[in-house]
């Protein structure tokens, strides 16, 4: 397949891909009251919450920031790659690299989103997961975390992500 097709091929996934994901994360800031004008006091001590579904409620505020910013940083990257593609002063080499780096980030992009939602199905609310060089690291909500289900987790992102499974680590995320 030429390089032309292949990289349009890849953009057009690319493109369909995030606007699932955008999809998925307007349902989530949708449900997020955001105060302008006044300046937010950082919390001194953690309190007890007693309304337990207000507490829920927030909980998912930190994985929805999260993929926000990761948003944020892929758009700029996969911009700056396709810039990169785009221009004609840039050898072929130079050119070649930036479509590895690409097919790399998109490749990269599906593992993420598959741990994530294999995490969800297995019944956990929400989940981040992070890789780099060879490193996995899963975020998950949930209260507690039994030995039994951190090795359960760790296995299947192992499995997904390819990775051995001493190169998973399992945190809990408690608002």
């Amino acid at each position: 397949m030429p390089p032309k097709k292949l990289f349009t091929l890849l953009a057009l996934l690319l493109a369909i891909a995030s606007i699932w994901w955008l999809v998925q994360v307007d349902r989530e800031v949708n449900r997020i009251e955001i105060v302008t004008g006044e300046a937010v006091p950082e919390p001194v001590a953690e309190v007890a919450v007693p309304d337990e579904k207000a507490a829920t409620e927030e909980r998912p505020l930190f994985f929805v920031e999260y993929r926000l910013q990761r948003d944020r940083v892929r758009s700029r990257e996969i911009e700056m790659l396709n810039q990169i593609i785009e221009n004609e002063k840039i050898s072929a080499e130079g050119k070649k690299q930036a479509e590895q780096q690409l097919l790399s980030l998109i490749a990269l992009m599906e593992k993420e989103l598959l741990v994530e939602n294999m995490v969800r199905a297995k019944g956990y609310r929400e989940a981040v997961f992070f890789y780099r060089d060879g490193l996995a690291n899963v975020v998950v909500d949930t209260e507690e975390l039994s030995d039994r289900e951190v090795v359960q987790l760790a296995e299947m992102v192992s499995g997904l992500a390819g990775i051995r499974i001493e190169e998973v680590a399992v945190v809990k995320h408690r608002p």
